[in-house]
Parts: C-alpha cells; structure tokens; sequence
C-alpha cells in the first residue's frame, strides 16, 4: 500500500513550498500512487491559479494497515 504525497512551492517565492497529503488512498501499486500524484499535481496548479507548481511527489510506503 502506498501513501501519495505532492511538494508545491510558490513560482514568485521558490524557498516557500508546501506539502499536499491526498486524502483518498491508500494505493495498492506505485503506479497507481504515481498516476495519482500527477492528477492532484494538475488539480494543485488548478485550485491555486497558477501561483504554486508541483515540484516533486512521494509515493510511501506503508507497512501493514498504517495510514
């Protein structure tokens, strides 16, 4: 099971980011972590107008029923 994460950070002030936690998973796959990641990506550039880009994404993994 993986836990998908997404690091924005702000195009006017590059040092100031943030870290978007997605609140409908656990994912069986990395794959499907990893295509989740791009779909909340795109949402992120959507909902914050422009302002803020996806940078990186983390697909972790958890052990056992951890959330």
């Amino acid at each position: 099971m993986f836990k998908t994460f997404v690091l924005a950070c702000s195009i006017a002030s590059p040092t100031h980011c943030w870290e978007y936690t997605d609140t409908r998973g656990p994912y069986q796959t990395y794959e499907i972590c990893q295509k989740r990641a791009y779909e909340m990506g795109n949402a992120i550039v959507e909902i914050e107008k422009g302002t803020v880009v996806p940078k990186r994404f983390k697909c972790q993994q958890l052990k056992g029923e951890q959330l």
